[in-house]
């Protein structure tokens, strides 16, 4: 809840690319707002339906990136779809990548998932940059999954093509990547009491 002054901020200096792909970005942004999205997030992650994260530098508290893990795979009870967000003051840096590499290795050794899932619009390249560094494989192109922008939206900057490109990384794709036993090899699990898990470096 603390951070939600400085996650209000970071959107705002972030909402020219936001405003592209992202309808919400069209709203008012406050911390009043992040607040309370803050405290729909808390309940969530509670309720175990959806787990947001973020990356921030242990010198300063400055927030690096967002992460999160979301249970929209709807036949699919082990299956997650991530989705994370770069402020533009730190875009261009790889902490999207690299947070979304340790999402998926949380996702994989401690949650259990059997498929994650990530799509972006097809006109977004610097989503899609992530997803290929990340080694997610292709699946194929959904149409219309997304409702069609309003002509307010549009006229307000927002872009959607209608084409969302699909891709996954399922238990077999994602123990084949290159980065995955360096970073298993680098991250500690903590419990709500400080201590340091079972099976951590």
């Amino acid at each position: 809840m603390t951070d939600a002054e400085q996650i209000a901020s970071l959107v705002n200096q972030s909402l020219p690319e936001l405003k592209r792909f992202m309808p919400w970005a069209h709203a008012p942004q406050t911390a009043l707002g992040q607040l309370e999205r803050l405290r729909g997030g808390e309940a969530a992650y509670n309720a175990g339906t959806d787990l947001t994260m973020a990356l921030f530098r242990q010198r300063d508290g400055a927030m690096l990136t967002m992460v999160g893990l979301h249970g929209r795979v709807p036949l699919n009870p082990n299956g997650l779809e991530v989705g994370y967000w770069t402020p533009t003051p730190h875009a261009g840096r790889g902490w999207a990548s690299f947070a979304t590499k340790v999402a998926l290795v949380y996702a994989f050794d401690k949650l259990g998932a059997d498929r994650v899932q990530v799509m972006c619009d097809d006109s977004n390249d610097r989503s899609r940059s992530v997803i290929e560094k990340c080694g997610f494989r292709l699946e194929g192109v959904l149409f219309n999954v997304t409702a069609a922008p309003s002509k307010e939206l549009s006229e307000a900057g927002y872009q959607s093509t209608g084409k969302n490109p699909m891709f996954a990384h399922v238990p077999e794709s994602f123990a084949a990547q290159p980065w995955v036993s360096d970073l298993r090899s680098r991250i500690s699990y903590v419990n709500l009491a400080g201590h340091v898990l079972p099976g951590s470096r």
